[in-house]
């Protein structure tokens, strides 16, 4: 039970730690007639690389990744995971998100692998195109960035939430937000979360910190929603109207890093869509 006025959230974390997870992400959704369901099992090994008075540089190496689904855009994203064998990932000292900062290299690593990806979907127009607008990416000015920044398995790890304070004059809370690109169509579904401090045991240096979600109807651009449905059903008048909720938790330990992590995103417009995305991150023996 928490019973101080102040929480602050700074256990420390020091240059060289290490740990490895598992990352489980179950995606589900259905449109219309047409279901989707898909697995992917995602091991990395994430390192503490540098700690200045300004920020961290953490990188993080994919050692293993398994999914379901094998076939068209799942294929691509398998190829293209490449790409992403090891990222350096600058982030502010609360543990968000910044840039990365091996931009360079991973071009680099491009230009190595393309003509066999070139070779592999040579007869494939369509997921030729989705290649490249994966690599344009890299060559877009913050592309890459943003495209980390709203990655779950990403944000698994680096959830932004180190050095908060929680006080007991505000319950322990405070207002966040999260938004979740491209979620209907082109259309960005936004997030009015609150950030709430759960559990802190100042002995063991641990807490937990967990996060609810709703639309944030202010921000939410309905009407491209039910304009797009309406023209991809051919039905006048539809109610495309969006419910949904977006939820996760953090448990970090004394070294700040991450002990396990949950997300759950889940939408739907009656009779039209139904849309869920959850994503868990677990330790393994390191």
């Amino acid at each position: 039970m928490l019973y101080e006025d102040n929480y602050p959230i700074n256990f420390g974390l020091t240059e060289g730690t290490s740990k490895a997870y598992q990352i489980e992400q179950q995606i589900s959704y259905t449109v219309d007639d047409y279901q989707y369901h898909n697995e992917i099992k995602t091991e990395v090994r994430v390192t503490v690389e540098q700690k200045t008075p300004l920020n961290y540089v953490f990188s993080i190496q994919l050692l293993n990744q398994w999914q379901l689904k094998n076939d068209g855009v799942d294929a691509v994203d398998m190829s293209m995971a490449e790409l992403r064998k090891k990222l350096l990932i600058e982030t502010d000292l609360q543990g968000k998100i910044q840039q990365v900062v091996n931009l360079s290299e991973i071009k680099d690593h491009w230009l190595e692998i393309r003509p066999a990806i070139a070779r592999k979907y040579a007869n494939h127009g369509q997921l030729k195109e989705m290649i490249n607008d994966a690599v344009l990416l890299l060559y877009t000015d913050g592309g890459l960035n943003r495209a980390i920044q709203s990655s779950y398995l990403y944000q698994a790890i680096l959830p932004g939430l180190l050095e908060q304070n929680f006080s007991k004059e505000r319950q322990y809370a405070f207002n966040g937000h999260r938004e979740i690109p491209n979620a209907i169509g082109q259309t960005a579904l936004p997030f009015k979360t609150k950030v709430s401090l759960a559990d802190c045991d100042e002995v063991q240096h641990s807490c937990t910190i967990k996060i609810e979600g709703e639309i944030d109807r202010d921000n939410f651009d309905q009407d491209s929603v039910t304009e797009m449905f309406s023209e991809l059903l051919e039905v006048y008048n539809l109610n495309a109207h969006v419910e949904g909720f977006h939820l996760e938790s953090y448990e970090y330990g004394s070294d700040g890093m991450p002990l396990q992590s949950s997300q759950l995103t889940q939408y739907a417009i009656e009779s039209v869509l139904m849309y869920r995305n959850s994503c868990i991150l677990i330790p393994l023996n390191n």
